[in-house]
């Protein structure tokens, strides 16, 4: 027995139908607005509709049919269960281990906070958008997220910003082809973000046609906030979120071919009572199990965003949000990636959280294995052998099983209550802070560049410090 995909239903067949005949209609008849005429031009040449003077461009039925059709499937009755994880640093505060304050980030922190990931178990990786260092300027960002990356072995997130960044940005992955030895497509990464719903702006636009232009593939993300860029309901949230997946994969399809597609949700609702956009809600998890059986309905693969939290610091409430949207999408999607140690909506980097995911992931790995069922594990030999009122413990069985049967905790409570006196009344997040202070000394944070290859990507930064003058200081 293991857990499969698609564990949870929660639209019947009719429903499913109604929701696609919707998006069929939002795409049809609203269309996409794109503020590029070259870029409608090639869509036109795709089989859309394009209407020039309100920079539309329509995709009627038959063409997102066809799109559906000639994508990709995958067979969600074998699909196994699959749970991935990252730390990402956003423009955010540092949650100090040691004080416990909220703090402004260093290079010596965000270089052990990326070896802190990848020396966990059950995340390994690290990632940045954007650059929180103080002194770097808000509009050279992407070049600085990129050196910081590169340099203390994180995925930068492709971020792009704003056009004049853009010669920059090419060249900067020039020369980390030249020192890589790979090609420059090999090592790009971009990406640009259509806030609102089915617009991809004029600034949008004209950076994925300059990388276009150099044979490059520019990513395109969103993220809907029910009740402000999407509608507040979440049959309808999910309706347009599908409509954009499929423009934006018409779009990436009729420039760059290929038939591989997957579908994405991120759908958290607007606060309307703070007008904040929290991820930590039911609404999210609905959605996502939503778009999860639309698509089971269209035989496509996907994924869900969620594993995160609204809570300011390491509580009951970030672990109870955490799991609320993480659990669902793993039994809905069969599978789930969770970006660890960010808490208050991206605000806040917190290293004692990220030991505190790595703990929830290795539990939820452990769930989403199954059980095998078999001679060995059935165990009738020992339980014939124990007898009635039988005990295990001292059993070959147990001994041969139990380091694999059963799940061990790292932070997670092994006492009862006497004991747990006894021993300083700890808390997870206390245990956490002694992983951690046991870990730090032998963390990883030896650069994972060259002299040089650092050396040249400084050069060119300071080039565009000197070129861009005050417009980039500002």
């Amino acid at each position: 027995m293991r857990l499969s995909a698609g564990s949870t239903q929660v639209l019947t067949q009719a429903e499913m139908d109604r929701i696609h005949a919707a998006t069929l209609r939002i795409l049809a008849e609203m269309g996409m607005w794109i503020e590029n005429d070259r870029l409608l031009q090639h869509l036109e040449g795709f089989g859309c509709e394009v209407d020039y003077a309100r920079q539309r461009a329509h995709f009627p039925a038959p063409l997102v049919e066809r799109f559906i059709a000639d994508s990709d499937k995958v067979d969600w009755e074998d699909r196994e269960a699959s749970i991935s994880a990252s730390s990402g640093v956003y423009r955010t505060l540092y949650h100090d281990p040691e004080g416990g304050n909220l703090v402004e980030w260093t290079e010596e922190r965000l270089v052990r906070y990326f070896a802190l990931a990848r020396s966990l178990s059950n995340i390994g990786r690290a990632s940045m958008l954007g650059c929180p260092l103080p002194g770097v300027p808000a509009r050279l960002e992407p070049l600085y997220e990129r050196l910081y990356c590169w340099k203390y072995g994180a995925d930068d997130s492709g971020t792009i910003h704003l056009d004049e960044l853009c010669p920059y940005i090419y060249e900067l992955h020039q020369v980390r082809a030249e020192h890589q030895r790979k090609r420059v497509k090999d090592v790009f990464r971009g990406t640009a973000y259509l806030v609102p719903p089915l617009k991809l702006g004029r600034h949008e636009a004209y950076q994925y046609m300059y990388f276009y232009e150099r044979g490059l593939q520019v990513h395109l993300g969103d993220m809907y906030a029910m009740g402000a860029t999407a509608p507040v309901t979440a049959a309808g949230a999910v309706a347009l979120n599908l409509a954009e997946c499929f423009a934006v994969g018409i779009l990436q399809r009729a420039f760059f071919g290929g038939t591989s597609f997957a579908l994405h949700t991120s759908l958290s609702p607007l606060d309307m009572r703070t007008l904040i956009y929290p991820y930590g809600r039911p609404e999210l998890a609905l959605t996502s199990l939503a778009t999860a059986c639309m698509a089971r309905y269209y035989g496509l693969p996907g994924s869900g965003h969620a594993g995160l939290s609204d809570a300011k610091l390491p509580s009951v409430e970030a672990g109870y949000q955490k799991a609320l949207t993480a659990i669902p999408t793993l039994l809905a999607w069969g599978s789930v990636h969770m970006d660890t140690g960010l808490l208050s909506i991206d605000e806040v980097c917190s290293p004692l959280q990220m030991i505190l995911d790595n703990e929830f992931l290795g539990a939820l790995k452990h769930l989403a294995a199954g059980m095998q069922v078999d001679e060995e594990t059935l165990a009738l030999d020992s339980i014939l052998q124990a007898g009635p009122g039988g005990n295990y413990m001292a059993l070959e069985h147990t001994a041969r099983h139990f380091r694999t049967a059963l799940w061990e905790p790292s932070v997670w409570s092994r006492l009862m209550l006497s004991s747990w006196f006894e021993q300083g009344r700890k808390l997870d997040v206390d245990y956490a802070r002694d992983l951690y202070r046991a870990m730090s000394p032998d963390l990883d944070i030896e650069p994972r560049i060259s002299r040089e290859e650092e050396a040249d990507v400084r050069a060119l930064i300071q080039r565009a410090r000197s070129e861009l003058g005050a417009w980039a200081e500002g």
